[in-house]
């Protein structure tokens, strides 16, 4: 089975790498092609963050939100005072609840 998964993987891309290698993209395209990674990661997290439980609940009570927020807000000086911001946050929302 894996495999067959690398197989299928490897195809998908080795076909792309086939079809696009040599073209010159309109600037527009890479720019959109730019913008797929954040809206990817933000399509995996926005549930994460603002649906934590399954259920819908406000985002000023919920740890999670508290704890993207000041990551976002840290994020400018770097990965690793974004990440140690986050983990912070949700670490001390969950002792006091």
């Amino acid at each position: 089975m894996i495999g067959v998964m690398v197989l299928a993987k490897f195809s998908v891309r080795a076909f792309s790498l086939w079809v696009f290698s040599g073209r010159n993209l309109a600037p527009i395209t890479l720019r959109a092609l730019s913008l797929v990674p954040i809206a990817i990661l933000s399509a995996i997290c926005g549930p994460l963050i603002f649906h934590p439980s399954g259920l819908w609940e406000n985002p000023i009570d919920l740890i999670e939100f508290w704890a993207a927020l000041g990551s976002v807000l840290v994020a400018r000086y770097g990965m690793i005072p974004a990440i140690v911001v986050g983990m912070g946050i949700y670490a001390i929302g969950k002792l006091m609840i």
